[in-house]
């Protein structure tokens, strides 16, 4: 180790003097870990193994049945708790040493220039964006200024500067190599099992599209036709990095306005999620943790089911995972880059999801636990400029959307408030009594029941599966006694904000039935799957450590492949089979009825002359007209416009519901020479009526 990584002042920090008393196990205090070549072999380790079986079996009594209850899964959980403590003493369980710190504080090198023309470029673009939309002017202004203060502060490293010329010379004499050893074969495994888990079936999981997805594709349309807002009022309001990055996918492939285009990006935004999952648990532990976070959270389904619901939910922690990663690695190494880009994706991510808005908080506290864990005022001085440095940058980024909530408090607070407060629906009981009773729902719906909102979930079940939920419950234990032993910010740097990132859902006070929900606590996503990877990390080598040759090669395989394969057939029935069962019965098959609509379209009538009568918790007609072809086209018409239509000599084409007796008489009585008919529909319960109406005599159809 370097001297700039060995920690020369023996000053106690607070939090140590505070927490010194909490370290019990005295036998092994002050005691450096035991290096691996250094552990028994031949020793089998059943303490963790047992502590393995505990969980899995204690996880498979929480899973639902009709008569399950707690219990069971508490006590097992318990056994799986005291054997993981006694396998921890016995030094038999060990998560990855975390990697050196920097003992160095951050020394930053400021080009004063580019800071001036940042801030002055940062208050020339909050005037420009008064006008709420996004135009040339304002937008380069904002980069441009953005661009400034990250150069402002970027670091300076003249002994790595190299010429273009030089570059491509030692590119061109070095030649292309090309070396495929084990780990290259098991990361394309990896990203095969990911691939297919994200883009199986894509077109028909979820089948059929929410008024939701209505309202996303209507905006997505609007963009397409020259509209530029930087914060979209519709329904309630919602930012806007969901919609241009689709609406660009759209027009640079000459794409349709349809749900699986909407999809397809989600999917990819869920995939650049993966990819900071896995520096981040590298960043923790090792590549093998990070590789283990990716592939257990790219087949979960937890996040599976957000991403191909297909809104704005994977932005929440597609900037939750750089965020955390880059101020992780920024704080560890003391790099100036890193804390800038920290900044950068904070701010970023305040355009892509309300319930990010929780992350700034979320920030603070982390610095605080960093401060509280590191002796002497420099520290805390440097602490503070860090903390200063990421908030500003991520406010420069900000300025569209924080001039936008200036001029319209109260639209851009609507979502969040209308939850945390009661201004829409009074408490049911004591706020604070709310809050303790939603933090626990919360906080066990990775074990127990992570809701009931059907679009995005499997009503009634553990977020996690059974597999992932062990190895959760596991790291989790394993990192609580970790950091009672040797009190690394950064082990509680990553419990923190496992609640942190839950806090969105928790604190749906005024409608406490919306918690635990799979798409508020969205960003947990990255901090839980870390969690299950150093886990699984952990017990494989454990065996790896703890057996001889190939007898710990052959368990260590054996036991990957089994966790593996149990969480993947698991994963692949609950959202392949039993969320596609729930969503296709529980949603309106306006896909089909679209289709109809289409063919109608295209042969004798036209958009003008179809129409969905309109009838109480039916269909969105909206939906309708885009699986028919035309987004931004409503088809709906009320009972009392029907009469008017026979002014219209075109073929029609009405779409009623089945039990709309009424509205079928009135048609009957307008066009006598009307057809009703009933369409049968491939899903149960779904079938609709028709009412055709030919040409009027005389008119071209």
């Amino acid at each position: 180790m370097s001297d700039q990584m060995k920690p020369s002042n023996p000053e106690q920090s607070v939090w140590d003097y505070l927490v010194n008393e909490l370290r019990f196990w005295s036998k092994d205090k002050g005691e450096p870990p035991v290096p691996a070549q250094n552990q028994e072999k031949g020793a089998f380790p059943w303490l963790s193994l047992a502590a393995l079986v505990l969980a899995l079996s204690a996880q498979l009594t929480l899973e639902p049945s009709p008569n399950r209850t707690p219990w069971p899964g508490v006590v097992l959980y318990s056994g799986a708790a005291v054997c993981l403590v006694l396998a921890v003493i016995q030094k038999e369980w060990r998560l990855i040493l975390h990697k050196p710190e920097v003992f160095e504080p951050i020394q930053p090198r400021l080009r004063v220039e580019f800071l001036l023309a940042g801030v002055l470029l940062s208050l020339i673009a909050f005037f420009l964006f008064g006008s709420g939309e996004f135009n040339i002017l304002n937008l380069s202004v904002w980069l441009l200024a953005i661009a400034c203060l990250l150069i402002a502060f970027w670091p300076r490293n003249e002994n790595k500067s190299i010429g273009l010329k030089a570059f491509w010379q030692q590119a061109w004499k070095a030649g292309i190599k090309i070396h495929i050893g084990r780990w290259t074969v098991i990361v394309l495994a990896a990203m095969a099992v990911i691939l297919f888990f994200n883009f199986s079936r894509l077109d028909s999981v979820p089948p059929e599209m929410l008024s939701d997805q209505a309202e996303k594709l209507l905006d997505i349309n609007d963009i397409l036709n020259g509209q530029r807002p930087v914060y979209f009022p519709r329904n309630t309001g919602r930012e806007v990095i969901h919609f241009y990055l689709t609406a660009a996918y759209m027009a640079i492939f000459n794409l349709d306005v349809s749900f699986l285009n909407l999809k397809a990006v989600a999917v990819f935004a869920n995939l650049l999620t993966l990819f900071f999952i896995y520096l981040l648990g590298r960043e923790f532990g090792n590549k093998w943790v990070g590789l283990g976070a990716a592939v257990l959270a790219g087949m979960a389904y937890w996040p599976l089911l957000f991403t191909r619901l297909a809104l704005r939910i994977p932005y929440y922690p597609l900037f939750v995972a750089p965020v955390m990663y880059f101020m992780l690695r920024g704080l560890r190494r003391q790099r100036m880059d890193d804390i800038l880009l920290a900044g950068l994706f904070l701010g970023l991510g305040l355009h892509g999801y309300t319930p990010f808005r929780i992350v700034p908080i979320f920030v603070l506290i982390g610095m605080l636990i960093y401060a509280l864990h590191k002796p002497g005022k420099k520290r805390w001085l440097v602490s503070v400029f860090i903390l200063a440095l990421i908030t500003f940058i991520s406010l420069v980024v900000f300025i569209p959307l924080l001039r936008y909530w200036l001029a319209n408090p109260d639209l851009f607070a609507y979502r969040a408030f209308s939850r945390l407060t009661g201004m829409e629906a009074g408490f049911q009981q004591s706020p604070l009594v709310i809050f303790a009773q939603n933090f626990w729902k919360a906080s066990v719906m990775f074990f127990w029941d992570n809701g009931v909102i059907w679009a995005h979930s499997v009503p009634g079940r553990p977020a996690l599966d059974l597999v992932t939920g062990a190895l959760y419950f596991l790291g989790i234990t394993g990192l609580l006694v970790r950091y009672i032993r040797e009190r690394s910010w950064m082990d509680l740097f990553l419990l923190v904000s496992i609640p942190m990132l839950l806090m969105p859902s928790i604190l749906s006070l005024a409608y406490p039935g919306e918690n635990p929900s799979l798409n508020r606590t969205a960003g947990a996503v990255v901090p839980v799957f870390v969690v299950i990877g150093g886990a699984l990390e952990a017990f494989i080598r454990t065996l790896k450590e703890r057996l001889d040759g190939k007898i710990g090669q052959f368990a260590m395989i054996f036991v990957v492949v089994i966790l593996l394969v149990w969480s993947a057939a698991n994963n692949y029935d609950l959202v392949f089979n039993q969320y596609y069962k729930i969503y296709l019965a529980s949603s309106w098959n306006t896909s089909e009825i679209g289709r109809v609509a289409e063919f109608f379209t295209n042969s004798l009538g036209s958009p003008e002359s179809t129409y969905v009568v309109g009838y109480p918790h039916w269909v969105d007609s909206r939906l309708v007209a885009i699986n028919a072809g035309y987004p931004g086209h409503d088809f709906a018409i009320f009972p009392e416009q029907i009469p008017e239509t026979a002014s219209n000599p075109e073929p029609k084409l009405f779409f009623l519901n089945v039990n709309d007796g009424p509205n079928m008489q009135l048609l009957l009585v307008t066009y006598a020479d009307g057809v009703l008919s009933q369409y049968d529909s491939a899903v149960e319960n779904k079938d609709f009526m028709i009412f055709f109406v030919p040409p009027a005599q005389g008119a071209q159809p």
